[in-house]
């Protein structure tokens, strides 16, 4: 793709629903991991484009994710500012490898769209939002009146070896011993798995995304794929459930649902072990 000069005055950011509602609650766009693929010097930005369209952007590899989790359902627009940077550019600054930065692009089918990418080192308030809209239905989301709704969560400083501890943190008391102990029941199922923070979720990590956990408004989300939601069809006719992701009520939830959720990620990482041995 030729390199332009023209510097845009619109950029935006996409994310899910999910996102939309941390956003909210943290009142701005949170770091999270540049790809730099650089273990010392990997840092943290927002993920911005100069185009509208949300197509050939990584954000979507599975047709089978569930809408709350679909990253090119909510666009936010904001004023291009002298701190935003474009990617490319930045990304060789950091030092990032050319044939890593080359598959990066190729996995994300960008070759034609990588040059509208920009990042942002640090987060941005949701006072800087021009237009915060849903692209499925075409409603424009009223970031003011959403935002009288929700109490605001303070957040920890980003810290990007121990993401889920500061994830935990940052709700509500009566369900940090929740998260904490649904987190410790897939750690025991997945041992030598990586925590990261992906899809704006708490995640388990083994070369590739092998469970998601996340609290809701009235229920903790599961999100362990769609081969996995097949396999424990039978034991889950209790609770709603879509494509990819399993709902358990907080008013209803104990030791059973947290027993069945380590099954679940037991599963999805001898799931997981068996594809790479291919």
């Amino acid at each position: 793709m030729a390199k332009s000069s023209a510097k845009p005055e619109i950029l935006y950011h996409f994310t899910n629903l999910v996102g939309l509602s941390a956003i909210l609650s943290t009142r701005h766009i949170s770091l999270t991991e540049s790809n730099l693929n650089i273990r010392d010097g990997n840092c943290g930005v927002v993920w911005l484009t100069s185009s509208p369209d949300s197509k050939n952007h990584g954000l979507k590899f599975d047709n089978t994710i569930p809408v709350e989790l679909d990253k090119t359902i909510i666009r936010i627009a904001l004023l291009n500012k002298p701190s935003f940077k474009q990617w490319d550019g930045w990304s060789d600054s950091k030092g990032m490898d050319g044939d890593y930065k080359s598959s990066l692009i190729a996995s994300a089918k960008a070759e034609e769209t990588y040059m509208t990418w920009y990042i942002s080192e640090t987060e941005i308030p949701v006072g800087d939002f021009i237009k915060v809209e849903n692209t499925m239905t075409s409603e424009v989301i009223s970031v003011e009146n959403s935002l009288k709704s929700m109490p605001e969560v303070k957040t920890l400083k980003a810290n990007f070896l121990n993401v889920i501890d500061g994830y935990i943190a940052s709700q509500s008391m009566h369900l940090q011993v929740l998260l904490l102990n649904v987190r410790e029941a897939i750690q025991r199922a997945l041992p030598d798995a990586t925590e990261k923070i992906s899809w704006e979720m708490p995640t388990f990590w083994k070369g590739r995304n092998i469970i998601h956990f996340a609290a809701q408004k009235n229920h903790l989300g599961i999100y362990p794929g769609a081969e996995a939601m097949k396999h424990f069809a039978p034991r889950l006719t209790e609770y709603k459930t879509s494509k990819g992701a399993i709902q358990f009520p907080y008013k209803s939830f104990g030791e059973e649902q947290l027993k069945l959720i380590a099954e679940i990620a037991e599963w999805c990482g001898k799931k997981w072990k068996i594809r790479n041995r291919k």
